[in-house]
Order: C-alpha cells, then sequence, then structure tokens
C-alpha cells in the first residue's frame, strides 16, 4: 500500500509538471532588435534622459571658466496695418573668462528696423569691478554712474530670448564643433520669450523650433526658434511700432575651455 501511495504521488507531481511546461520564449522581430539597439546606443547620458529646462536658454554657461556664444535676431516683414516692409537683425557675440570675472559683449544692429541707414556696433567690457563701453563711433570710457553703458558688458542670451521650461529628448544626435550634441523637442507652450510684449489683438505663434543639448558640458549647444508676428511689439525693434512678419532666432555655443584675450578697449 505504502509503495502504491508513494506511486501515486509521484505520477501526480509528474502530470503536474507536464501540466506546467515552461513558457516558450517572447519571439523578437529584427525590427524589433533593431529599434531597442538605436534607442539604446542614441540615449543620452543619465540625467538628461527625463528631460530639461534652459531657462533661461544660457542656464549653467557661469558654471563654465571660459565662453564663447552667439545669438542672432532677425525680422523680415511690414509695420502692422501697412504695407510698408520692415526688416533687421540684431546680434549678440559673448566671450567670457569666468573664473577672472572678465566679459566682453559686442552688439551689432542693422537695418531699418532699427531706424538705421547703417549698422551699428556697440561694446561692453567687464574686467573685474571696472567696466568700459565702446559707443557707435568707436570712442572708449570707462563707465561709473551710467547703468545703460554698464548694462551691455552684463547682457545675457537669456535677458534677450528667454528659453525653454521644459524639452525632451527625441534620440537624435550628432557631433558639431567637437562636441557630442543631442536633440531635444519642445511644445510652444514650454518658450519662454521675453523679447515679445503681447498687445491687444496681438499674436506670435512659433512655426518651428530647435533645441541641442552638449551634456558633458550641461549647456545648450544650439538653439533656434522661427516665429509668425500678427500686430506684436518687439521692444528692440522699434518698440512702439507694431510688427507683422517673421522673427526668427539663432543662439549657438561656439566654444568653451578657451581662454581669451579680453583687455581695456582701445582708446580707454
Amino acid at each position: 500500500m505504502r509503495c502504491a501511495h508513494v506511486a501515486l504521488c509521484l505520477i501526480a507531481c509528474l502530470l503536474v509538471v507536464g501540466c506546467e511546461a515552461p513558457p516558450l520564449p517572447t519571439q523578437s522581430s529584427f525590427e524589433m532588435v533593431q529599434t531597442a539597439d538605436f534607442l539604446t546606443q542614441n540615449a543620452p547620458p543619465a540625467g538628461f534622459d527625463q528631460g530639461v529646462r534652459f531657462a533661461p536658454i544660457d542656464r549653467n554657461l557661469e558654471a563654465l571658466p571660459h565662453w564663447h556664444t552667439l545669438l542672432i535676431i532677425r525680422f523680415e516683414g511690414f509695420f502692422a496695418g501697412t504695407t510698408e516692409p520692415v526688416s533687421g537683425s540684431l546680434s549678440a557675440e559673448i566671450f567670457s573668462n569666468q573664473i577672472s570675472g572678465e566679459r566682453r559683449v559686442v552688439l551689432r544692429a542693422e537695418g531699418d528696423a532699427f531706424a538705421l541707414a547703417d549698422g551699428r556696433n556697440v561694446e561692453g567690457v567687464r574686467l573685474g569691478n571696472a567696466f568700459y563701453f565702446v559707443d557707435q563711433n568707436g570712442v572708449c570710457s570707462l563707465v561709473t554712474d551710467e547703468p545703460n553703458r554698464r548694462r551691455v558688458a552684463e547682457l545675457t542670451a537669456g535677458d534677450l530670448i528667454g528659453g525653454v521650461r521644459q524639452a525632451r529628448h527625441t534620440y537624435a544626435r550628432k557631433t558639431a564643433r567637437e562636441m557630442a550634441l543631442w536633440q531635444y523637442g519642445f511644445l510652444p507652450s514650454e518658450v519662454d520669450l521675453p523679447l515679445i510684449e503681447p498687445t491687444q489683438g496681438g499674436t506670435a505663434t512659433i512655426a518651428s523650433g530647435d533645441l541641442w543639448l552638449v551634456p558633458s558640458l550641461n549647456a545648450v549647444a544650439d538653439y533656434t526658434l522661427t516665429l509668425r508676428l500678427e500686430s506684436a511689439l518687439v521692444p528692440i525693434f522699434q518698440g512702439s511700432k507694431q510688427l507683422s512678419g517673421t522673427l526668427t532666432i539663432t543662439y549657438t555655443l561656439l566654444e568653451s575651455g578657451v581662454p581669451y584675450n579680453i583687455a581695456i578697449p582701445f582708446g580707454c
């Protein structure tokens, strides 16, 4: 009886094991494997894969010892409610030796959007606690009690174009200017844009935008934005007149880690 009981138990165990056959492995297609490999190989580094915030756009540059950026703002269109064409561009080139407190900002404006017949350049330099300003005539002066002239040397890209409050990576990547870059996408509602002043009945619609980060520097490498304006105020372009047309913004981190020769401007 004992042997029969044991045999029955063994048969029962065998039947149970037989009923609980091991599951078959999930079949994967070649395309699935390729997709997984692509996502793995093109994912940004840890800390940059769950969304990023760069408002202002030049956020974190103060943590770098040296850097050089270029911002260009262009407008093509008309004075609102007229057929009178108007265009213009403003560029801001910024050099910084952060550790020594040295900074150089070169502003260039041209076009009838500024009511200028010819281009105009001004320059601001900060050397420690000393500030210098070079006006449109090339005359240099030591800034003492003129805050507007002092602000030229302290101007940042974020002051003019704001930034992006939230962006997520797209898995696109590239190498540019010897930097490894990853692309990020964002919604129009996530763009912070102090450059535009809303007016009653006026609109500013984002037509396209692009954002590339360099995670090794925790900084934005490239940022572009195209806007369609209808009866909008852009203070840097004859701020009291409403404009309709296309506004484009291009921001570039040209290089970092290179000390710059920032000296007292000629004539001071």
